[in-house]
């Protein structure tokens, strides 16, 4: 079914952008989407490009596309928040990220006769994040593309260079846990994260009224009934406290080094588990003390109680990497050379 577009004034900007919309887009008609709009490049030059990538099979003229933008292109993350097309992206050989990296795809895919639709997705814990009104420090999301091979319209990720043939365009949750919500023929109208203040405007906006009954559900909100633990500890040490608390009978909610603020929270009221390396603490005291006030007096003695909370920090001895031992031995032999070596002078 068919539904318009309808226009709206994002706030606090100047440009005129079409509503996320996830059902517009004409699936029984796919050459619809051969052709891109003009602000997407110099449509001349994608052409001829696309021409010399064009193979005897479509999976074969994707393939070709990917290989040809992989070998042309470098990535350069501070571009990631400007608008860039086709002529931009080539023309730099560089690109700043999922965005225009499709962008450039997309163009030279409907070039070479392969009809394409962009598609827009944020990752369902940030959308989470969002819809409970937690504070956060990124913006989490990617874009995709819906190719039309071989009779069926399939899922593209360009980026990861990765076709998923078993798909339905009615899917709203995509390889990595990632939310569809706008798909469209035209990237700058659709407003992608290079156009970074407006999109992020257009991003709280939908997100803020969607219906979480659409999602999936929300994992970090859930409640762990009776004690629990968790652990904080990077690898191999984490696994090794998971087997120490689960051979205490415990059961672990979650291990962690990252995410502080997320977890640190949810471990109130149960046993928490943290890896020490020469009396240091894998998670910053200062963030640690920020949910459990003077928890650093607990590394000495190896636990601590707060509030119903039992820390306990346990010592591991930092492991040598394999880098490390082999940077050693290297060491030894050339000791080893240079004590023979004196002893043959005398």
């Amino acid at each position: 079914m068919w539904r318009f577009l309808i226009p709206f004034l994002l706030s606090g900007s100047s440009l005129l952008a079409a509503e996320p919309v996830f059902d517009a887009i004409d699936y029984a008609t796919p050459e619809k989407y051969l052709t891109a709009p003009a602000s997407l490049g110099d449509q001349a030059k994608i052409k001829a490009q696309a021409l010399t990538l064009k193979a005897d099979s479509d999976q074969k003229t994707v393939s070709n596309v990917l290989d040809w933008m992989n070998a042309s292109l470098k990535y350069q993350a501070d571009l990631a928040y400007q608008w860039r097309n086709y002529d931009t992206v080539i023309g730099d050989g560089c690109y700043g990220g999922c965005a225009d990296y499709a962008i450039a795809c997309g163009v030279l895919l409907k070039s070479a006769g392969i009809p394409t639709v962009w598609v827009k997705t944020m990752d369902v814990p940030w959308i989470w994040t969002l819809k409970r009104g937690d504070a956060f420090q990124t913006w989490s999301g990617h874009v995709f593309l819906e190719v039309y091979l071989d009779g069926k319209w399939v899922l593209l990720d360009p980026g990861a260079k990765r076709v998923y043939p078993n798909y339905s365009p009615e899917m709203r949750i995509l390889p990595g846990n990632r939310f569809a919500y706008h798909k469209g023929n035209d990237p700058k109208t659709m407003i992608m994260s290079l156009q970074w203040e407006d999109w992020k405007l257009q991003t709280r906006a939908y997100f803020s009224k969607l219906d979480p009954r659409l999602l999936p559900v929300d994992t970090v909100a859930s409640v762990v009934l009776g004690k629990t633990c968790f652990v904080i500890g990077n690898s191999p040490y984490y696994q090794r406290l998971t087997k120490l608390a689960q051979q205490q009978g415990l059961t672990v909610a979650k291990s962690f080094n990252t995410g502080y603020d997320t977890y640190l929270p949810l471990a109130k009221g149960h046993i928490l588990y943290i890896a020490t390396h020469e009396g240091q603490p894998t998670v910053p005291i200062a963030t640690l003390e920020k949910y459990f006030p003077n928890a650093s007096a607990g590394i000495k003695p190896g636990r601590i109680t707060i509030e119903g909370t039992e820390i306990l920090f346990i010592e591991l001895p930092r492991e040598i990497s394999i880098n490390e031992k082999r940077n050693q031995l290297e060491q030894e032999r050339k000791q080893l050379e240079q004590r023979k070596a004196k002893l043959l002078a005398k």
